[in-house]
């Protein structure tokens, strides 16, 4: 965990930039009796978390939509509806709270597959065939909401809504209970398709409920990662319904990937000064089971890298030794000018954490105790 994870955690604060919202799209959410505050903002790039009467809120659908392929999926999901949102709204202007809108009742029902039973399941019905290529697919995985608040007065009101869909690629399904796993396949094309079509059926119900109303409504669509992808998905299309409109318009495609290194197979200069910076730190210590890097690339180019070390060790002295060397390998073999993470894990877990951030030549190191 990072610095600024920590961080994060410790002010639930969240990274985004700048936009403002007119008045008349704010709507009062705060209810009577209640005491609400905020966390204080670490810098103009988080933002503060709302507190009512001393407690941070939870998500109203927490749970419901933990069932992603992996852990890396989820988090992907998560802060990647954050950075999207940032041409929407700003620190400046807003706070963060978890969704509100949306419960748990109503989350299972959406995600569920539309039947007499279920009108409202945004999948598909059943149409009874068990082929991988025959059946209707289970496309939307897992929705998320996030609620970018403004100051009204002594309270806090809605500004604006974000709403996350993490659509499969594969949908994973047995035949019987307890049989074999099958696969049925869901191309970008067909996944983006449905992904606008349950955009505009969630966008017009939220538009009903009460303390919404106008609101801007930001929708992203999550392209999940499949169960064997070390990396997590990527969201690859955004958009925003503004003044009150009950469809959305106007999508935006987003030009991101992420690449596991050294397993991608495609030669380029981040792979070869990865594969240098790896062949460096396991000479040193010879006890690593595993030296890995997540890559995020935006419009082909590399923003961020992500590496995870896996090792073994036998005392406070060879933990410190082993930092200390990773950091000055990173700084001579990692690419200059992009962020960088590394975590160094073992049986007992997290052991070091270093970062860097982008135009800096040096790295923050942590040993946990």
């Amino acid at each position: 965990m990072n610095k600024k994870a920590i961080a994060l955690m410790a002010a639930c604060a969240f990274i985004l930039s700048a936009c403002q919202t007119k008045d008349s799209d704010i709507k009062e959410t705060e209810s009577v009796g209640e005491e609400t505050e905020t966390t204080s903002q670490l810098s103009g790039d988080y933002y503060s978390a709302i507190i009512t009467d001393g407690t941070y809120k939870t998500s109203l659908n927490r749970g419901v939509t933990l069932g992603l392929n992996s852990n890396v999926n989820l988090k992907a999901f998560e802060t990647g509806l954050m950075d999207l949102s940032q041409s929407h709204f700003s620190p400046d202007s807003y706070y963060f709270q978890e969704g509100q809108y949306i419960n748990a009742e109503t989350t299972s029902k959406w995600l569920a597959r539309a039947s007499e039973e279920n009108p409202e399941g945004l999948n598909p019905e059943d149409n009874g065939n068990l082929e991988p290529n025959e059946r209707n697919p289970i496309y939307l995985d897992s929705l998320l909401e996030q609620n970018y608040m403004v100051q009204n007065g002594d309270g806090f009101a809605l500004g604006g809504i974000s709403i996350g869909l993490a659509m499969n690629t594969v949908d994973y399904y047995t035949k019987k209970e307890f049989g074999a796993e099958f696969e049925t396949e869901i191309s970008r094309e067909e996944l983006l398709a449905e992904g606008k079509k349950m955009a505009d059926k969630i966008v017009q119900r939220l538009r009903e409920t009460e303390g919404i109303g106008d609101i801007p409504i930001v929708v992203g669509i999550f392209e999940q990662s499949t169960k064997d992808n070390l990396a997590g998905g990527v969201y690859i299309s955004e958009s925003i319904s503004q003044d009150g409109a009950t469809t959305v318009q106007d999508w935006k495609s987003i030009n991101q990937k992420k690449v596991v290194f050294p397993t991608s197979g495609e030669e380029s200069t981040e792979l070869s000064s990865f594969e240098n910076f790896k062949s460096e730190i396991e000479n040193f210590f010879p006890n690593l089971s595993g030296v890995t890097a997540e890559a995020l690339y935006t419009d082909d180019q590399i923003v961020n890298m992500k590496v995870s070390i896996n090792t073994q060790f036998y005392g406070e002295s060879e933990i410190i030794a082993f930092t200390q060397n990773v950091a000055e390998k990173a700084s001579s073999y990692l690419l200059p000018n992009i962020p960088i993470e590394i975590t160094i894990k073992s049986i007992n877990g997290t052991e070091a954490f270093l970062s860097r951030e982008a135009g800096e030549t040096e790295f923050y190191t942590h040993v946990f105790d």
